[in-house]
């Protein structure tokens, strides 16, 4: 049976800033007048693991957090920034999605996602038109590297565990697939999609 092909989104097929790939807050001290260290204590250690699996919508989190962290900047301020800045597309691993999916290969993205981020991947990022889909975290209540995401990923593609293949840059989402009894391959920058896929 042909096997299908899940894909992690971060550190895989989008890098950080269009411009030079840097991680898209690297500069939002300058840009926005926010500190990193402050918007990770107030915003991301305690609000991002429910957003992340859909408990917390991002909006809601983001308006409650804010006003400790800059007087002007809205959340849809803070949301236009980050999905801009966080969209460099991997030109060479979207040249080989296309190049297994003209063999037949069924290929989905696989990722932690929340709602308003993963409609911006496929849509405005257009990542729809290479793939067959997408299974993300807020949409499955449930976030690599649990197991909870894996089978739900599987039951998404319709394929059997031993047919799909992870790429993922996080090793413990590896390990965690294979314990599921998926294929995985640990990417690193620079690599080779169909050179991956060749050795497994």
């Amino acid at each position: 049976m042909q096997r299908c092909l899940m894909l992690d989104v971060d550190g895989v097929v989008v890098n950080g800033r269009p411009e030079d790939g840097k991680s898209w807050a690297t500069d939002i001290e300058r840009d926005l007048g926010i500190a990193p260290d402050r918007l990770r204590e107030i915003f991301f250690e305690p609000h991002w693991p429910d957003i992340v699996i859909g408990r917390t919508p991002l909006l809601e989190a983001l308006e409650a957090c804010l006003p400790a962290l800059s007087a002007s900047v809205t959340a849809q301020d803070f949301i236009a920034y980050w999905f801009a800045k966080d969209s460099a597309l991997d030109d060479a691993v979207l040249a080989d999605c296309a190049e297994l999916r003209a063999r037949g290969m069924r290929i989905f993205l696989a990722t932690n996602q929340e709602h308003l981020r993963a409609r911006h991947l496929m849509e405005q990022l257009g990542l729809r038109d290479h793939v067959d889909g997408m299974i993300y975290s807020a949409a499955v209540a449930a976030r690599k590297p649990s197991r909870a995401f894996f089978d739900a990923a599987a039951a998404h593609s319709g394929a059997a565990p031993e047919n799909i293949v992870l790429i993922d840059d996080t090793k413990a989402n590896v390990d965690a697939a294979r314990e599921t009894g998926w294929q995985a391959a640990h990417w690193s920058p620079g690599a080779s999609l169909l050179a991956l896929l060749e050795t497994r």
